[in-house]
């Protein structure tokens, strides 16, 4: 699901909900929040390892979905496709 608002800049800023099933503790959570927070354009990571959920905000001109989902896949997680 992907958002997109406007914010004081004008910068168009995303918000995107992923589900992860292998994040399975606080652990998963950290390293996933960490490779995360590294993107350029990231502005907000929330990682649940209970629901097994990623929501994040981002600069879309910055950074795009992909390149997020590859973040976490690189981390050692992957995405589940709805």
């Amino acid at each position: 699901m992907k958002n997109m608002k406007r914010e004081q800049a004008g910068n168009a800023v995303a918000e995107l909900d992923l589900a992860v099933p292998s994040m399975v503790c606080d652990g998963c959570a950290e390293a996933i929040r960490t490779a995360l927070a590294k993107l350029p354009g990231v502005r907000d990571v929330k990682v649940s390892p209970w629901r097994r959920r990623v929501r994040l905000r981002y600069e879309a001109a910055r950074i795009q979905q992909g390149e997020i989902r590859q973040a976490i896949s690189n981390a050692g997680f992957a995405v589940a496709e709805r």
